[in-house]
C-alpha cells in the first residue's frame, strides 16, 4: 500500500483566521464533510502552535511505518491522508471525495500526542477507508445514518479489529493505545467483559436506533462502559467471533456485503447475549 499524503498543517498557520476561509479554501469538500459531522466553528483547538507543530510531524513521521504495515498484510494500491488542525473534536475518520472519486482519510493533528497513538489510531481510520471502498453500504450521508447503532457497532468494530491484526497488538492497544494509563484500560477492559451479555443484549435491541449522540462511543462517564467507549469494545469482539466460528480473515471481512455482515453480527451479538 502506498500512502499519498496532503498535508494542510502549513495552510492553518498562513492562514489569519480559521475562520475566514482561508484554511478552509485548501480543501473546501474536506472541510464541508467535518463541519457538517465532527466539529463547529467555535471549538477551541487547545493547543500552542509549538505543540501543533510537533503533533503534525509525529504524525507524518509515523505513516511510512503505518504504510509497511498494510503493506506486510496485503494491501496494494494508494491511499490519499489529509493532515490538517481541527478542532479538537475527533481525531480522523474517511470521506467520500467527489473530485477525487475515491475515500480519503483525514487525521486531525492536534488529536495525536504519541507515536502509539499515530500508529493506533491512524492505521483504525485507513481501515475505514479501505471498508468504506469495498462496501460503500457502510458510508453515510446524514448524521441518522452516521449515528446508526448497528452500522457503527459493524464499522468501528471492524476497524478496531482490523488495527489488532495489522499491528500486529493487543486488544488493549488496539482500542485505546496509550490514551489512558494502563491500569485504567485494564479496569475498563474487565468491566466490559463482565457486562458482555447485558450489552449485547441491548444493542440487539437497538440496533435499528440511531440516537442524536451515540453513548456507545463516547466518552460520557469511566464509571460506565456502556457510556465510555464500550461500542468498541462490542464491536472488536463482535469481529473476533466472526473471525473464529466463521474462519473470516480481514480482508474478506472488508470486502463482505452489508446485508450478510449485518446478518452475521447479529449472530454474534445473540451468541454474547446468551452467555
Amino acid at each position: 500500500m502506498r500512502i499519498q499524503l496532503l498535508d494542510l498543517t502549513p495552510a492553518y498557520f498562513q492562514a489569519h483566521d480559521q475562520q475566514d476561509g482561508g484554511l478552509r479554501a485548501a480543501y473546501p469538500q474536506l472541510f464541508q464533510h467535518y463541519y457538517r459531522f465532527w466539529a463547529d466553528l467555535d471549538d477551541d483547538v487547545g493547543l500552542d502552535e509549538a505543540q501543533i507543530r510537533r503533533r503534525a510531524h509525529l504524525v507524518r513521521s509515523r505513516l511510512p511505518g503505518v504504510q509497511r504495515a498494510f503493506s506486510g498484510r496485503g494491501f496494494t494500491g494508494a491511499r490519499d491522508v489529509v493532515l490538517f488542525v481541527g478542532k479538537g473534536t475527533a481525531n480522523g475518520h474517511a470521506f467520500w471525495d467527489d473530485a477525487r472519486r475515491t475515500f480519503v482519510v483525514w487525521l486531525a493533528v492536534e488529536a495525536y500526542a504519541t507515536p502509539l497513538q499515530a500508529d493506533v489510531f491512524a492505521t483504525h481510520e485507513l481501515l475505514h477507508a479501505w471498508h468504506y471502498t469495498f462496501q460503500p453500504a457502510f458510508y453515510f450521508q446524514d448524521q441518522a445514518t452516521k449515528n446508526l447503532i448497528g452500522r457503527q457497532i459493524i464499522t468501528e468494530g471492524l476497524a478496531t479489529w482490523g488495527t489488532l491484526e495489522v499491528l500486529g497488538c493487543d486488544d488493549l492497544t488496539a482500542l485505546w493505545a496509550d490514551y489512558v494509563p494502563q491500569d485504567f484500560a485494564q479496569r475498563w477492559y474487565q468491566q466490559c467483559q463482565d457486562r458482555e451479555p447485558e450489552m449485547a443484549r441491548r444493542l440487539l435491541d437497538t440496533w435499528q436506533t440511531h440516537p442524536e449522540t451515540n453513548a456507545w462511543f463516547a466518552m460520557w462517564d469511566e464509571h460506565d462502559v456502556t457510556q465510555y467507549r464500550g461500542g468498541y469494545y462490542m464491536g472488536l469482539q463482535v469481529m473476533r467471533f466472526l473471525h473464529q466460528q466463521f474462519g473470516l480473515d480481514l480482508h474478506t471481512l472488508l470486502q463482505f456485503g452489508a446485508q450478510a455482515l449485518e446478518a452475521l453480527a447479529l449472530t454474534a451479538l445473540e451468541k454474547m447475549a446468551q452467555a
